[in-house]
């Protein structure tokens, strides 16, 4: 709307010198790495067994990823009433144990666990289906001649099967930690960013600034940085993988 005014490097030694944006970063990274190792491990878990052959196993793989495909808005709406403080029914059961209500999305403690919760309920369907995907790939032969050899099932999981689902692993890891930093819609919807700034992820952060405050150059720079780490991340992972990741 009007002319743009030429700011040099101004935007990065705010960025730089900000408490919010450092602030931002360091829940970013709280929330990232739960989600991440929240979703590895779930994930793994409810591909072993989607993997399984039961009558209710159809119905258990359309469970585990309608949550992926349910609107953003929508998995707000449902989570704010179930963890709702006044009368939830996360907390209404938690009362018949004794335990108080607990503040999901309005205690700074507990906010970005609330978050987190949210946030996985609704991302684990695709990492699930990933490693299901990994699990038919994997020869039978392998594991039936472990059997054979004397090997039971858990060390057949943790030895042959596990192992050789490390190229599914780095893919759901890369996609979750990726999503994970570049989330602000459950934020938006569930918290905007608080109680006392609690769950201001950068996401959100970069949004804010952008669309609420309108400082485009701002958010710009801020969306650079945040360009930066992920390709960082990236980088270092793929480094990490090529040790220790074999597809054959």
């Amino acid at each position: 709307l009007r002319p743009p005014n030429w700011v040099g490097l101004d935007n990065y030694s705010k960025m730089f010198s900000s408490s919010e944006f450092w602030g931002s970063l360091a829940i970013t990274t709280v929330f990232a790495v739960g989600v991440t190792a929240l979703e590895v491990v779930l994930g793994m878990m409810l591909g072993f067994l989607m993997n399984a052959k039961t009558r209710v196993t159809p119905l258990l793989r359309a469970a585990v990823f309608a949550p992926v495909v349910i609107s953003i808005s929508a998995t707000a709406i449902v989570w704010l009433f179930f963890l709702n403080t006044q009368g939830g029914p996360v907390n209404s059961a938690l009362a018949l144990f004794g335990i108080p209500p607990v503040g999901w999305f309005t205690d700074p403690q507990i906010a970005l666990l609330g978050v987190i919760i949210v946030a996985v309920w609704k991302g684990v369907g695709l990492p699930a289906v990933l490693y299901l995907s990994g699990l038919q790939g994997i020869s039978k032969e392998l594991e039936e001649a472990a059997i054979v050899d004397g090997a039971n099932r858990w060390q057949v999981a943790t030895k042959i099967t596990i192992p050789l689902l490390a190229p599914t692993t780095m893919v759901v890891f890369f996609i979750s930690l990726v999503g994970t930093f570049q989330s602000y819609g459950l934020v938006l919807l569930l918290t905007r960013g608080g109680p006392v700034g609690s769950t201001t992820l950068l996401g959100y952060y970069i949004y804010e600034n952008a669309f609420q405050f309108f400082q485009m150059g701002y958010a710009s720079a801020l969306s650079v940085a945040l360009f930066a780490l992920l390709a960082l991340l990236a980088w270092m992972q793929f480094k990490v993988s090529e040790r220790r990741v074999h597809y054959q």
